[in-house]
């Protein structure tokens, strides 16, 4: 998310580099990071994983899907520039949206008694959120695309398999140099983001309920 968006004409438009990095910001976008974030959360806290995949589903529903579709409806009424809202002005609404619905998850996972991993999930989101927005609105503007897929890969190695910690952790860079081969962020920006998920999954990990 950042300055104006890119439109990319003429010999830039044929370059691999930059074809590779809009796939790659496009298929790794916050919302997809997100959206497994919730999924994984899900299979891996609740005894029975199809159930545990509904709760998932359900969750990434108002984590991911709500907020994209409020962004995309925004686009296309030339609120925002572009889907990744690369304009640091543009931003706080959006944040605004993502706590709301995220809200409205948590509270969905109280009234129904969900797993107690997918209330911490919803906490933990919050307060990415708080922490995200509050240093883009006062210093620079981090990378969400960078923070989400931290958050994925480690909160993957803490439910699954620490393995899963090496195995993943390719998908950091290559999502470092999609957000910087488009100029959508600076190097500063991206490891920020990076930074602080690690952040605040250490500190939420304090407070992960047993999957036994």
């Amino acid at each position: 998310m950042t300055e104006s968006p890119t439109k990319i004409q003429g010999p830039a438009a044929a370059d691999p580099a930059i074809r590779s990095a809009r796939i790659l910001s496009d298929v790794f976008a916050p919302a997809v990071s997100v959206f497994l974030i919730c999924v994984l959360c899900g299979v891996a806290g609740h005894p029975h994983p199809w159930a545990g995949l509904g709760w998932g589903v359900l969750l990434g529903t108002f984590c991911a899907v709500i907020p994209m579709t409020a962004i995309h409806i925004a686009v296309r009424r030339e609120h925002l520039t572009d889907r990744h809202v690369t304009r640091r002005e543009q931003r706080w609404w959006v944040f605004l949206v993502c706590v709301g619905s995220v809200l409205c998850g948590m509270t969905t996972t109280l009234l129904l008694s969900a797993p107690s991993v997918l209330v911490w999930i919803m906490l933990t989101m919050v307060a990415g959120l708080v922490v995200t927005g509050t240093v883009t609105l006062l210093g620079p503007k981090v990378s969400m695309h960078a923070f989400c897929m931290t958050c994925l890969v480690i909160i993957a190695a803490l439910l699954i398999s620490p393995w899963l910690l090496l195995a993943l952790l390719p998908l950091l860079p290559a999502v470092a140099f999609a957000r910087l081969k488009l100029g959508h962020h600076t190097l500063v920006e991206v490891i920020l983001g990076t930074g602080l998920a690690f952040l605040v999954i250490i500190v939420a990990q304090q407070f992960l309920p047993d999957l036994g």
